[in-house]
């Protein structure tokens, strides 16, 4: 940031007329263009306290915008278009795709954003913060309320075919209330190089008319240049983010072509009463194809109400330190903690080298199994413990994909721990280690595992070893 320690008050460029109603919340003026008076004069900007009607405000280079909090609140003056992007960098063609040219060192913080989605509704392309081929940007202790559409965009920018990048995006200690569960995304991430996300609350978001990527934060790049890479999302919450199809966070690697999608790291989050925790929308891949490299790491899943994870067709995926329960125990319509591959658009996905290990799962009532298994080559399932699983603790999936390259080979399964402890009242769960499905539906099954292990797990008595007189064989070559 400039080393300038002039601070510009935005009521300085508005009419002294309208300053006691704008602190009590009961003004109606439209202060756009003073406030963007007050931006282009200097590059720290204050909002103090009190409610300011806005349409659309254009952000610079080395700016400082910043409020006294919550009660600093920029509300949608209208429903019109001309507030489609309260708070924006660039807009339409704006920018160019050469990083070194881009909007740069920006910090927003202690604002409140209220799109006023409870009065006007959805509309997708309605963002209260849009951003666009900008570099090294903080977004701190914002509260975005009410968004018709996103909360938080960064695109390539505000027209589709718009080839632009981000760089260097930080969103720290935010609140994404989406207030009435008629939006898509608090956070929504279609072009970034390095994104940190950190100690945020996503809650409230949702839309029952849509389908997929819909939720908490969204992973969904337009082109084949899109960028998302080096994502860390930590320390965050997800709560009641409970519509059909929408999820706490959404990965899609659909237009990975080389280097530009991979490594992302999810870490000691929370995701309470999400329809899926975390949902992963993937292409079909090879071992040898570019790997994803999605962590997952000491992160607390609580009655999702479907999946927890749906891994789909990842590479190199790894789950530690993790909790999955449902409370009370056998609750809920039934959902895997863990879905390994899937079969969509008449194509199977298989999971690659995924790492299952060190988590607690904990009253599930599985579709599956507890970690259901639909496609997988190469996964590690070990040192995990299971408790009063109702059904079976994991599951292989038997039935033959239309396409016929569904695949289950090179499984180790070695070091957990199954137990069915009795309940207060009622009665034990009806709980297997092992178990077969079919067409997604446990069944008494005969399956060979190529390539694959099953050794040194502690399995209480009283749990049936296999599923219904599942027959597994493991035949495992190298070791």
């Amino acid at each position: 940031m400039p080393a300038s320690s002039n601070v510009i008050n935005v009521l300085s460029f508005l009419p002294e007329a309208e300053h006691a109603g704008i602190r009590a919340g009961t003004s109606a003026y439209d202060c756009t263009g003073g406030i963007q008076a007050a931006i282009d004069s200097g590059d720290k900007v204050l909002v103090p306290a009190g409610i300011y009607h806005v349409r659309q405000l254009r952000l610079k280079s080395d700016l400082e915008f910043y409020g006294e909090g919550a009660s600093s609140e920029l509300l949608a003056y209208d429903n019109s278009l001309s507030c489609e992007f309260m708070v924006v960098t660039n807009v339409g063609d704006e920018g160019t795709p050469n990083v070194a040219e881009n909007m740069r060192n920006i910090h927003l913080h202690d604002l409140k954003l209220n799109g006023r989605v409870n009065e006007f509704g959805y509309s997708q392309y309605f963002y209260l913060l849009a951003v666009n081929a900008t570099s090294d940007l903080t977004v701190e202790r914002m509260v975005f309320y009410g968004f018709r559409g996103d909360g938080m965009y960064v695109g390539s920018g505000t027209l589709k075919s718009t080839e632009r990048h981000n760089q260097r995006v930080v969103v720290r200690d935010c609140v994404f209330d989406g207030a009435v569960k008629d939006n898509r995304n608090g956070l929504s991430i279609i072009d970034c190089d390095k994104l940190t996300v950190y100690g945020c609350t996503f809650t409230n978001i949702g839309n029952s008319k849509l389908s997929h990527s819909v939720g908490g934060i969204d992973f969904e790049p337009d082109h084949n240049w899109s960028i998302y890479r080096d994502v860390t999302i930590s320390h965050c919450k997800f709560i009641d983010i409970d519509t059909v199809n929408t999820a706490g966070v959404t990965f899609f690697n659909g237009h990975q072509a080389g280097d530009n999608i991979h490594n992302w790291v999810v870490s000691d989050c929370q995701f309470n009463n999400c329809y899926w925790g975390i949902c992963c929308a993937t292409k079909p891949k090879n071992a040898e194809d570019q790997p994803d490299n999605l962590s997952v790491l000491n992160c607390q899943f609580l009655n999702s109400i479907r999946f927890d994870i749906t891994v789909g067709g990842l590479s190199h995926t790894q789950i530690s330190g993790c909790t999955f329960e449902r409370s009370p125990p056998g609750s809920g319509p039934g959902g895997d903690s863990i879905r390994l591959g899937i079969y969509t658009w008449k194509t199977s996905k298989n999971a690659i080298k995924t790492v299952i290990t060190g988590n607690t799962f904990n009253g599930i009532r599985p579709q599956m199994g507890a970690i259901g298994i639909y496609g997988a080559i190469g996964l590690v399932c070990s040192g995990n413990t299971f408790i009063n699983i109702y059904g079976p603790c994991i599951s292989f999936a038997q039935d033959q994909s239309a396409d016929g390259q569904r695949r289950i080979d090179n499984v180790i399964i070695s070091g957990n721990k199954i137990q069915r402890q009795r309940p207060a009242a009622g009665r034990p769960a009806p709980m297997s280690f092992l178990g077969t499905s079919d067409e997604l539906r446990v069944v008494k099954g005969h399956l060979v595992l190529q390539g694959s292990y099953n050794y040194d797990n502690e399995v209480q008595e009283g749990v049936t070893q296999m599923e219904d007189l599942a027959d597994i064989q493991f035949q495992g070559i190298d070791k």
